[in-house]
């Protein structure tokens, strides 16, 4: 649906479902009007001062009481879309919340499209585009670092950054753009090119390292693909098991046992890590292992971090060796599996046997200790402080790629007022189009239609 702005909106604020509270908020020109209609207390929701609470009932038009509610007004621009805007708290029943909904609406509102608040909080100037986000990301946190990393993002951690970038390359062009336009007259300087192409330089390094944050916000946003690897019962499961604190695979003596992929998420260290068990690695499976073992390896491919699993009461075979040699160049945690038993393993390739996390999972020993492991491995991903900025979104990273690109041609066209114009002209809309200067409607569209409605 086109977004429609001088609407008033209404839309339950809080997620649906039975709670011991509920919060319904109003939002747009005529917010306070329609809650004088719906609102019956001893001050009208118009005559309060802003902010003040209100405790009274929400009731339909022919006076049958609805919920007794807390209300609170919020004027124009002092609110969280920049409007005027009402809040009632009800209790959480959702028969209530949505019979008070419908008497907003009936009384002047309109249901609010998913995001509109926080479109409108954007379009009001009250959040820039990357804040709003943020917005998003901050809601669906489900990890300490998820919330850090947005919340750094949602205080202007990233914005700062991409202003900063912006104004210097659009002092930049503007020294330029003046060159081209008056490259007649005597009494107008000439641009610099050294300090053009030293300006340019300094924002191409600057815009590259914030486009290489995209994959620690990927891995902060979507959770760490942990995955458990290993030639045939060489203990996965039964780790796979410890790890999660909960019986999820079966464990048997037979190979083979796993033959499709299982997956279970646990937080370590305020990071979410997705942990998957695979089926065992070897060649000569046939059948539905064979397509367990496949797929087994397309998720090694894919893993953020790779558990290799080994048992240490069997000699180092062959697939062992050829496991460890396959994956020395990855992300990688070595478990000596089984440490209850007698360690027949043998000696592991150099370097190896020191950095191996001994474990038995049956006993749960070492299982703590390969859990902080894991954490400090994959540590440092999420943004430290407001300073900081870890991307939001793949639209961000793409939109700094592109800028990136501009901003190296630009390098080599420092002395070539049009061709840099062009390319600086390029970078800014791109760094624009993060924080929303250069946003189409087609783009809000998208970003907010990923909202929950109420936000």
């Amino acid at each position: 649906m086109p977004y429609r702005e001088g609407d008033t909106i209404v839309a339950a604020a809080t997620p649906p479902g039975v709670g011991a509270l509920a919060v319904v908020r109003v939002s747009g020109p005529e917010a306070i009007p329609i809650a004088d209609r719906v609102f019956r207390g001893r001050v009208r929701p118009s005559d309060a001062p802003p902010r003040t609470i209100l405790r009274g009932e929400a009731a339909e038009e022919n006076g049958e009481a609805i919920d007794e509610v807390l209300l609170v007004v919020f004027r124009a621009p002092h609110s969280y879309t920049g409007e005027d805007s009402v809040e009632m708290s009800c209790h959480g029943s959702p028969y209530l919340v949505r019979r008070l909904v419908r008497r907003l609406a009936e009384a002047g509102a309109r249901l609010a499209e998913p995001g509109e608040f926080t479109r409108r909080a954007f379009r009001n100037g009250r959040i820039d585009l990357a804040e709003a986000e943020a917005v998003a990301d901050l809601v669906r946190a489900r990890t300490e670092g998820a919330a850090r990393s947005a919340l750094a993002q949602l205080r202007g951690g990233l914005s700062a950054r991409i202003a900063a970038l912006r104004s210097a390359l659009l002092d930049l062009l503007a020294e330029v753009e003046a060159d081209l336009d008056f490259a007649a007259e005597e009494d107008v300087p000439r641009y610099d090119t050294a300090r053009a192409a030293a300006v340019v330089a300094r924002a191409l390094a600057e815009t590259e390292a914030l486009a290489r944050s995209g994959e620690k916000g990927r891995l902060v946003r979507e959770g760490i693909r942990a995955v458990l690897a290993g030639r045939p019962n060489s203990g996965k499961s039964t780790l796979f098991n410890a790890l999660l604190a909960e019986e999820r695979a079966i464990v048997a003596p037979e190979p083979g046992t796993t033959r499709d992929l299982l997956e279970g998420e646990m937080e370590i260290g305020g990071l979410l890590f997705r942990l998957f068990d695979t089926a065992g690695l070897r060649e000569g499976a046939r059948g539905v292992e064979e397509e367990g073992v496949r797929r087994a390896r397309k998720r090694l491919e894919e893993a953020d971090l790779i558990l290799l699993v080994i048992d240490r009461s069997e000699a180092l075979s062959d697939e062992d060796r050829a496991l460890l040699d396959a994956t020395s160049e990855r992300k990688r945690i070595v478990v000596l599996a089984k440490s209850d038993l007698q360690d027949r393993s043998g000696k592991l390739p150099a370097g190896e046997e020191q950095e191996a996390s001994d474990v038995s999972a049956l006993r749960g020993d070492g299982v703590a200790a390969l859990r902080e492991r894991m954490a400090r491995v994959m540590g440092g991903l999420e943004a430290e402080a407001p300073g900081d900025a870890v991307l939001a979104s793949a639209r961000h990273a793409e939109a700094l790629r592109g800028a990136a690109a501009a901003l190296a041609r630009a390098r080599g066209v420092a002395a070539e007022g049009e061709l840099l114009a062009e390319d600086l002209r390029e970078a800014i809309a791109r760094l624009g189009a993060i924080t929303g200067e250069e946003a189409n409607e087609e783009l809000l569209d998208r970003i907010f239609s990923r909202f929950c409605v109420g936000k």
